[in-house]
């Protein structure tokens, strides 16, 4: 039994004087001020109404096929005003593409473009020399653009297009980084434009 707890008492101390060199090491009031992100994410708020719009549109009698989502691909720019508080905002595009049917033949295609500005706040739970914890929080809106291509009865070649702004947001509950000074790995898991899921690298300057 000794030699097992004294193998954990020296990995122990270990810990606690790295601790205390990085903690005398790093100051995050010495870190860099500034972060541009780039990202990739699955499953948002711009998908989810697609889906939904789906739905209430087959019940009208209109369906679609082959249904394609990508994106989300975002920008974001924060500044580091306190330890605590980073302020910025978030540029997120994605795009659904589906055929539509009608009498059970696929007659045309449909095109889904989303453009988003969410201005935001991050909050850096933990900022140490390698890592760090954050969560974030942002509103905004979307500006999505809607194209259908087909044939009408008579053959002829249609297109329609219509536009729609609406109020968007993105929370990262919990957001985790890890590399060196200049550059870092990140991923994020929350809901809205940016997705349930979202991750990619920042640059730190």
């Amino acid at each position: 039994m000794k030699r097992p707890i004294t193998i954990m008492t020296i990995i122990a101390l270990a810990m606690c004087a790295t601790t205390r060199i990085n903690a005398q090491d790093f100051d995050p009031n010495d870190e860099h001020k500034n972060e541009i992100s780039l990202g990739y994410g699955a499953i948002n708020s711009s998908n989810v109404l697609d889906v939904f719009a789906d739905v209430v549109s087959a019940i009208f009698g209109a369906r679609y096929t082959n249904e394609k989502f990508i994106g989300p691909f975002s920008a974001e720019y924060f500044r580091h005003v306190s330890p605590l508080v980073a302020v910025g905002g978030i540029g997120v595009y994605n795009y659904h593409k589906q055929d539509v049917i009608q009498n059970d033949m696929i007659t045309g295609k449909r095109t889904s473009n989303y453009f988003s500005i969410i201005p935001a706040v991050k909050f850096n739970w933990l900022r140490k020399q390698n890592w760090g914890l954050y969560s974030k929080l942002g509103a905004g809106y979307t500006h999505g653009r809607y194209t259908t291509t087909g044939k009408d009865s008579s053959g002829a070649y249609t297109e329609s297009v219509s536009d729609n702004d609406f109020f968007n947001f993105q929370v990262s509950l919990i957001g985790a980084e890890a590399g060196n000074r200049n550059v870092r790995g990140f991923a994020e898991l929350g809901f809205g434009e940016q997705g349930l899921i979202h991750g990619g690298v920042r640059f730190k300057f």
